[in-house]
């Protein structure tokens, strides 16, 4: 504290030890109802040594460098002490004014660009706690360039603003090197609240790549909290996953798990309560993990669909292209090198042991997915746990859609259809189970969600049946016709269900759907339409009173977007179809009458 002692003596130093402390520690101690006590004290206390270095300042007579930078450097304080309290126009102020001093004078000493740039950071923060992002994204944005054209110069580091306060301590060499890491950290430092505002303003991909160079950074120079570092590893890597590039998505979901289970504290040394926060934290970040599962198995699918679809519109070559597919396996499915981030740099850890556990390839045969869904199925039997239905419904219920999607998904890669069928039948017997509990009252959102999900379900299981049962004629029998009409039954029960959910206590539906529900209901009115009509009933007029379900099913739909014209974007192609059928079923229901059809 050589600058304050040389200028205000020791009763200074003595002052601002004090109000260091009543600022950093004593403030902590507070009691609730007086909660910034012991911070307006410390502004009072930095106050008076301000206006003691102004003073000096006026007997000096002339600019005196280095009497002005420890002045702003009081000013720093009094404005961060401002926004501690929540009077952040005030502390607003300071930082501003600060801005323009450092503007207007011309300092030969590089204190003032770890200054300007750390008071540039604080108005960031200011602003985005105010709601301006595009001003708080101005502020990081020259914070991050004035750091960067200082480094261009090839200058060493410059003097650190807090030196004006408590110099660091050592030789040359020793000072030189901490001030090193102290102006690397700032920049750390600009380049996190970077990626926090670029996260705010949507835009996914810069927010990603600054989340990444802080990470990096902060291992290369140990300065991290290891659990901190590894959940926003995690969390990055949900990004990754989103864009399709699993090999950066696994690679972070690795190092978070490394470094996280590297810091874990013995479960003796900790409270109750600690360990519950040690405990979510791990099941958390086993549940990004089934995120990146779900999304490998449904984009290996979606590949797959996609080039059946290729195949079929450009009918080229069909022969050769199963060739070619079946030879390279999985082994050709990486993503190909000019889609994944060329700036993606990876962490310096060793990772074998997690980046073996799991594929980062899409896969194409069942065995290579079944794979993927016992990793996905062991994390969630783990999750599962801890965020039990009693103590955390709504995880619990989450992880139980996971389980789910992950038989779902399986479920395309295997050929043998009663085999599909059978794993159809394990999500809805799970779905069953965990609506049964749910108090709709509470959990409405939810309960929706799983009525939809239990009619689609029992939907998919149907058009497997009759494939089946159209492949292989000598399978229906009177038992297998009372199976399929029964899954047609609870697909139907289940869309009603949702369609009902949808009253709210009122004997009559709304006459516009709420905005996220119109699609949802629209479909459930087009799903019934067509499971009226797969109903396997020998009964002439049985059949006639089905197809005439269907007929007014279908006519809900074309009300519906009749009325509201809006809606016909949600459901084009369903739209299109429901008129179709409107006027091909009346006739063949007219015509079945005539003839006396009963087949």
């Amino acid at each position: 504290m050589a600058a304050i002692e040389k200028y205000l003596g020791c009763e200074g130093v003595k002052q601002f030890k004090e109000a260091t402390h009543l600022s950093d520690i004593q403030s902590k101690n507070d009691p609730q109802n007086t909660p910034y006590k012991s911070k307006y004290e410390a502004r009072e206390i930095y106050k008076q040594l301000s206006s003691k270095i102004k003073d000096k300042q006026d007997d000096v007579g002339e600019i005196d460098e280095y009497l002005t930078l420890l002045s702003l450097c009081f000013d720093l304080l009094i404005g961060q002490n401002y926004v501690d309290t929540d009077e952040t126009a005030e502390g607003e102020d300071y930082l501003l004014s600060i801005l323009k001093k450092l503007s207007e004078e011309r300092f030969e000493n590089s204190v003032n660009k770890s200054l300007n740039i750390h008071v540039l950071n604080s108005l960031g923060i200011v602003s985005s706690a105010r709601g301006d992002l595009d001003k708080c994204m101005q502020y990081f944005t020259e914070a991050e360039q004035l750091f960067l054209d200082y480094r261009s110069t090839g200058q060493g580091p410059p003097t650190h603003y807090q030196e004006l306060l408590e110099p660091f301590e050592g030789s040359a060499d020793e000072k030189a090197h901490k001030r090193n890491i102290a102006f690397e950290s700032l920049h750390t430092h600009t380049l996190y609240y970077l990626a926090q505002g670029y996260a705010k303003k949507e835009k996914n991909s810069r927010s990603a790549h600054y989340c990444h160079i802080t990470l990096h950074r902060q291992l290369d120079a140990g300065d991290y909290n290891p659990i901190d570092w590894g959940l926003n590893a995690v969390t990055l890597s949900q990004y990754y996953i989103t864009v399709e590039r699993f090999n950066e998505a696994r690679h972070c979901l690795s190092s978070g798990s490394h470094i996280f289970d590297s810091s874990k504290t013995n479960v003796s040394e900790l409270s109750e309560e600690e360990k519950e926060l040690q405990d979510q934290r791990e099941i958390d970040i086993k549940r990004c993990w089934i995120k990146y599962g779900l999304a490998l198995l449904e984009s290996s699918r979606d590949k797959m669909l996609s080039e059946i679809e290729d195949n079929q519109e450009e009918n080229e070559e069909i022969s050769s292209s199963q060739d070619t597919a079946n030879s390279s396996g999985s082994e050709n499915q990486e993503i190909p090198p000019s889609d994944k981030d060329k700036d993606f740099e990876e962490f310096k850890l060793e990772l074998t042991a997690y980046e073996e556990s799991i594929t980062d390839k899409l896969v194409r045969t069942f065995d290579e997915a079944r794979k993927i869904f016992l990793f996905i199925i062991d994390k969630i039997a783990k999750a599962k746990l801890f965020y039990t239905f009693d103590s955390h419904a709504c995880d619990y219920v989450e992880l139980t859609q996971d389980n789910s999607k992950a038989y779902k998904l399986l479920a395309f890669f295997e050929l043998d259809m009663d085999r599909q069928c059978k794993m159809h039948k394990r999500r809805a017997d799970m779905l069953s189970d965990i609506l049964k509990e749910l108090n709709p009252k509470y959990y409405l959102v939810v309960c929706r969600q799983i009525m939809f999900e239990l009619a689609e379900t029992y939907s998919s299981m149907v058009d497997l049946k009759a494939t089946i049962i159209e492949m292989d004629r000598s399978r229906l029998s009177q038992q297998s016709v009372v199976k399929f009409n029964k899954l047609v039954e609870q697909s139907i029960y289940h869309y009603q269900m949702y369609i009902d959910s949808l009253r709210d206590n009122k004997s009559n539906l709304p006459d516009e759907f709420p905005e996220g529900d119109v699609r949802p209901a629209l479909v459930a009115y087009f799903c019934m339409g067509r499971l009226y009509s797969k109903f396997l009933e020998p009964d002439f007029s049985k059949r006639v009173n089905f197809m005439t379900k269907s007929v007014d099913h279908y006519k809900c739909v074309i009300d519906y977007c009749t009325s509201h014209p809006q809606a016909i974007d949600l459901v084009a192609s369903e739209f299109n179809i429901c008129k179709e059928m409107v006027e091909l079923l009346p006739l063949k229901i007219e015509r079945m009458k005539q003839h006396g059809v009963t087949s």
